[in-house]
């Protein structure tokens, strides 16, 4: 494959940044207008945790057959479908008119945006050397936070046009993200150069077979990592919104500005976990230490932050939960990073199993917590142990990971 050029790697990273920002407004528009929604389509808290309980299967499907397609077919080919997918799926949800209608969209949504990961993680470990791989992959990752950002601004737009309590005026947003999702599209296929991904693997070439991927302890650690990361994450996107809406009495216009806040904050969390893991490489650290140490950091910031939730109200719980945001975030670049040193040549696959074993658990885990909420109003207490995977996570890095003996090529140089 030929060599990218540096401005070439970091423009391909800017469209990865991108396509996740996309992912994510697409994907948090449900949890910032789920009010509204709930009102119009007829549904409460159980509902809302089936419809994440299904996102999360389909996105384990779909991120298991993105993630072995990677690995055979190209990705400048893949990528563009997959978000073609899910942007109609997000268009066509702004047309739901009811409970099961929505439930489709969510299904599809969930099957063709788990496919941004196998493809963007793909990407990132072609295009950049090890030491660079934690910052590409903060930049890829930060745009959950980016979409999650923008996202808010987007509704309060719609809503001052039309006014917020216009009957169907949810729906507006869906349709214009759709859109802009059509038009990333355009672009990948225009900016990307043909010749910077590998072509397809052929199955006719020996190689190390996947399945020697099981026999590495490391495997087994990953999948803990990546159930302690999205715990937190993905309990905080789904039931914040709830928690300050119906315990804290907070408007939807409240409620959209500090998401803004929220999310800002978390972006800074990836960023910097990225940024200062490049450069302290760069001055001779050891990248395995730098990775366990900002795991820890950001798992003890999680850990705290998110405990005290019950026991605060604002301005208290505000800044804890910008905390949360911040060390929740922050812990995804080490965890791409690490997924990263098992195999290139299985590098979608690793993604694809990894995100599938994730998805599943994170359908049972929103099965049980919609009940939960449902029958208690009590979202205070899902979020405060959130964190607790992620602690577990970290004591297996300190205990059981070991660098592979393997030295890696740097690509790019």
């Amino acid at each position: 494959m030929a060599t990218p050029l540096p401005s070439s790697r970091w423009m391909i990273c800017g469209l990865l940044l991108l396509a996740t920002t996309l992912n994510y407004l697409d994907r948090s528009a449900l949890n910032q207008l789920v009010v509204p929604m709930k009102s119009g389509l007829n549904f409460d808290d159980v509902g809302y945790s089936r419809l994440e309980s299904n996102f999360s299967i389909a996105f384990a499907l779909g991120t298991l057959l993105t993630g072995w397609l990677v690995d055979r077919a190209n990705v400048r080919w893949v990528y563009p479908i997959v978000v073609f997918g899910w942007s109609l799926a997000g268009f066509c949800t702004g047309y739901a008119d009811s409970f099961a209608m929505l439930m489709v969209c969510r299904i599809a949504l969930g099957f063709f945006e788990a496919g941004n990961w196998p493809c963007g993680i793909r990407t990132t470990r072609t295009v950049l050397p090890p030491e660079e791989r934690s910052f590409g992959n903060a930049l890829f990752q930060s745009g959950t936070a980016l979409g999650a950002i923008l996202t808010p601004i987007i509704i309060l737009y719609i809503f001052s046009i039309y006014g917020k309590d216009t009957p169907g005026v949810w729906k507006i947003p869906f349709r214009v993200i759709g859109v802009i999702g059509f038009v990333w599209v355009i672009a990948w296929l225009v900016l990307t150069p043909r010749d910077l991904f590998p072509p397809p693997v052929r199955a006719d070439v020996p190689g190390e077979p996947f399945v020697k991927v099981f026999k590495d302890r490391r495997f087994w650690l990953l999948v803990a990592v990546i159930i302690g990361v999205n715990s937190g994450w993905h309990t905080v996107r789904v039931w914040q919104p709830l928690l300050l809406q119906k315990t804290h009495n907070f408007t939807i216009e409240e409620l959209q500005r500090f998401s803004i806040g929220y999310f800002l904050a978390a972006d800074i969390g990836t960023w910097t976990v990225g940024l200062l893991t490049l450069l302290l490489a760069r001055k001779g650290l050891s990248l395995l230490r730098l990775r366990r140490w900002s795991f820890f950091i950001c798992t003890l910031l999680l850990l705290a932050a998110s405990t005290a939730v019950p026991w605060l109200s604002p301005p208290l719980l505000l800044i804890a939960l910008l905390v949360v945001g911040f060390a929740a975030l922050g812990l995804f670049p080490t965890y791409f990073a690490l997924s990263q040193d098992l195999s290139g040549q299985h590098q979608g696959k690793i993604t694809g199993t990894l995100g599938c074993i994730n998805g599943l658990y994170l359908a049972v885990m929103f099965k049980l917590q919609g009940p939960y909420a449902n029958a208690t109003g009590d979202y205070a207490h899902l979020i405060a142990i959130s964190g607790i995977p992620a602690a577990f996570a970290c004591a297996l890095l300190f205990l059981f990971w070991k660098p592979s003996p393997a030295v890696e090529p740097q690509a790019g140089k």
